[in-house]
């Protein structure tokens, strides 16, 4: 994976982040899909970290995402 691919997916997740906890600060109707947003994020960056083998950033990444999905579990299910 290029450098250029790796920088874009990274500015993805970091705009995603920003969203969704903007959403969630915000405490409105739609609050809740900032964990989907977030879970979005932190999948991409799972995945990306997993291809770069960053260990330590993958585990960052896996557990923010079941954090996630806690989350939308608690607010969806």
């Amino acid at each position: 994976m290029n450098e250029r691919t790796v920088n874009t997916w990274k500015w993805i997740s970091t705009i995603a982040f920003f969203v969704a906890a903007i959403m969630l600060s915000s405490n409105i109707e739609i609050s809740k899909w900032g964990f989907v947003i977030f879970a979005f994020g932190h999948g991409i960056y799972s995945v990306l970290f997993t291809k770069l083998k960053d260990w330590p950033m993958v585990a960052h990444g896996v557990g923010f995402l079941l954090i996630d999905l806690y989350g939308i579990w608690n607010w969806f299910g």
